[in-house]
């Protein structure tokens, strides 16, 4: 089976983000032998994730960066598209969990979108966001804001008004 991934690429791995695949190499974990994908996280210190370079599942969960071009087409693509708010506070949690794990851009960048406007309204009313959104919403926001850092050598705070549309920015980036 030819490895998908190479040693030294950059990959978002699931909820983890942003890794860079360190070596492939064969480990016995609990008596086999197997090959693996190590991957370190780029910001967390000394994390190591062992990948099965045969397990589908587990590799469906890395993907390379996308290009500036790709990032900049996601962002496109949603602007003036309104948001998908799920009144349910238990459907909506576990949608957005499920996003988080999926780690596919165009629907984490959909989803914070769809977040902070939902907390710029409550705010204008008085009001906060649920606690479990916002902790979903930063969540999300480290995931995508990892990877659009390293695409537009940017730093992270200068990336959230192009996530959600800001046009000025989009044409720096």
């Amino acid at each position: 089976m030819k490895n998908r991934f190479e040693q030294g690429d950059t990959v978002i791995y699931g909820s983890h983000g942003l890794c860079t695949l360190c070596e492939i190499t064969e480990r016995a974990f609990g008596g086999d032998v197997r090959k693996y994908y190590v991957l370190r996280p780029s910001y967390s210190g000394s994390s190591v994730f062992y990948v099965p370079t045969d397990s589908e599942a587990l590799t469906a969960k890395m993907r390379r960066v996308k290009s500036a071009a790709q990032l900049r087409g996601v962002v496109a693509s949603l602007c003036g598209k309104e948001d998908e708010w799920i009144e349910d506070d238990r459907a909506r949690q576990t949608h957005l969990r499920q996003v988080l794990d999926g780690g596919d851009t165009d629907s984490l960048v959909g989803a914070v979108k769809s977040l902070h406007h939902r907390r710029l309204a409550l705010v204008e009313a008085g009001k906060k966001l649920r606690a479990a959104d916002d902790r979903l919403m930063k969540d999300i926001e480290k995931l995508l804001l990892d990877e659009f850092s390293i695409v537009f050598e940017m730093e992270r705070e200068d990336l959230l008004p192009f996530l959600l549309g800001d046009t000025e920015l989009a044409e720096r980036a």
